[in-house]
């Protein structure tokens, strides 16, 4: 899809990877709708972008309630017009092992990851429909690919992420409509960052990529129609083969988990 002139909307937008790829799709003359959970950090995100910031417009929505969801959208529409891209960015992680994971932590991570997904699609899906034209882009996770040991709640949303994307890429197909994916490994983010701090662990460099690696890739989804980036792209083989190799990867998995096992968490004391 071309991207000049074209209603975008990006979820997650106040910083990271959503924030760089609002950037990309304002310096190719996109009208770009920035949607994040907290005003004040969004309306500050915009503010830096300079002389891209008069293409862009704040919308603060909570991605995971419905209701929010549905007067943005058509708040979006009356500003701006019609929206023909998304980008499902917003997510929470959790670097923990799961049996002590709070059931709290766990309903926001579904709700923001996989509800938030779902919510924004079903919300912009009839006004693509009915234009015959649109690309959404779900930003998933290489944890949405291969079993990741310490991530199971993170990677239910994941993989939940990635077979929507591929189920309804097969509903949309003859309506004009393109679902792609990007599964990246560990991006150097404050999502990740924040991680580290609480799991007590270092993430393995090799397979920490910078933000405009997986932006790029997005923008790829965009403007080429792809259907799934893997990201380290090395890892892509490896992803491909997973369904194949499955026993000796969790074998493998097996046996290193607990190399990776997080540090327990402190319950009382000075918090982190």
């Amino acid at each position: 899809m071309k991207i000049g002139g074209q209603v975008a909307v990006v979820t997650g937008a106040s910083s990271g990877i959503g924030n760089l790829v609002c950037r990309e799709l304002a310096a190719k003359e996109a009208r770009v709708a920035m949607l994040a959970r907290r005003p004040e950090a969004l309306a500050q995100a915009r503010k830096e972008m300079g002389s891209l910031a008069r293409r862009c417009r704040a919308f603060p929505c909570d991605v995971g309630d419905w209701n929010a969801v549905q007067q943005t959208m058509k708040k979006i529409a009356r500003v701006l017009g019609e929206p023909s891209i998304l980008v499902n960015n917003a997510g929470v992680s959790a670097y923990s092992e799961f049996a002590v994971m709070a059931p709290a932590e766990m309903e926001r991570m579904v709700r923001t990851n996989l509800l938030g997904v779902l919510y924004c699609t079903r919300a912009l899906l009839p006004g693509m429909r009915a234009a015959r034209r649109g690309v959404i882009v779900n930003v998933g996770s290489l944890a949405g690919l291969i079993p990741v040991p310490h991530m199971s709640a993170y990677a239910a949303t994941k993989w939940g992420i990635t077979g929507f994307s591929e189920s309804l890429n097969g509903e949309l197909s003859r309506d004009g409509i393109h679902v792609g994916v990007v599964c990246p490994a560990f991006v150097d983010t404050p999502l990740v960052l924040k991680e580290e701090a609480r799991g007590g662990r270092s993430i393995p460099h090799a397979l920490t990529l910078k933000p405009q690696t997986v932006a790029r890739a997005v923008l790829d989804i965009i403007t080429k129609e792809r259907d799934l980036i893997v990201l380290p792209r090395t890892l892509g083989p490896m992803a491909a083969a997973q369904m194949s190799t499955g026993p000796m990867l969790r074998w493998a998995l097996r046996r290193t988990a607990p190399f990776f096992k997080p540090r327990p968490r402190e319950t009382g004391g000075k918090k982190r």
